[in-house]
């Protein structure tokens, strides 16, 4: 063989030596990008988790408390499940604005801590006068039976992590339902 051709592919492999070490670190940066942004999605996607959750959580936390609202206006007197809630579902006719706000009467906004963490609030108003415009305003100044005398509520319940009056940033879930009463 030729020496000279030796020679020349001699130097022809060393030349491609740093060529290999720079495909080799090319391929080497665009793993860790891929890595990067996979472990990206995965922290992203964590955290949609976890706020599905706490949104499923409030929003349970915020039904119990609907049904917190409604067992105190079937039985004013009974203890609830969730304690420490034994207020009187007495609303003389307020109109609330939001949680917190009284304009006179007397409001139950009652809070109770669950198991999580969560904290629940709810009151009760009397929206009877809203709902049958006939009634003028209560039962009692009606002259007719008793039976066909109605009452309607409405209950709103708030769940959060904080009380529903502390900030405007923290996630809630605020669930309203009316509820008839018949005498």
């Amino acid at each position: 063989m030729n020496p000279r051709l030796k020679r020349i592919g001699h130097l022809t492999g060393r030349r491609q030596s740093g060529a290999t070490l720079l495909v080799a670190l090319m391929m080497l940066l665009i793993i860790t990008l891929l890595a990067l942004s996979s472990m990206r999605g995965v922290s992203l996607e964590s955290r949609i988790t976890g706020n599905l959750k706490q949104q499923k959580n409030l929003t349970s936390a915020a039904e119990a408390g609907l049904r917190i609202g409604e067992q105190k206006i079937q039985c004013p007197d009974c203890k609830a499940i969730l304690q420490p809630i034994s207020v009187p579902a007495n609303t003389n006719g307020d109109t609330p604005t939001r949680f917190g706000v009284n304009d006179g009467g007397v409001v139950n906004a009652v809070s109770a801590t669950a198991y999580n963490g969560v904290r629940i609030q709810w009151y009760v108003v009397d929206i009877t006068s809203l709902v049958s415009p006939n009634s003028q305003n209560s039962c009692a100044l009606l002259n007719v039976a008793k039976s066909n005398c109605h009452r309607y509520y409405e209950i709103n319940a708030c769940a959060s992590t904080v009380l529903c009056t502390s900030d405007a940033v923290t996630q809630r879930v605020i669930l309203r339902s009316v509820v008839g009463v018949s005498n």
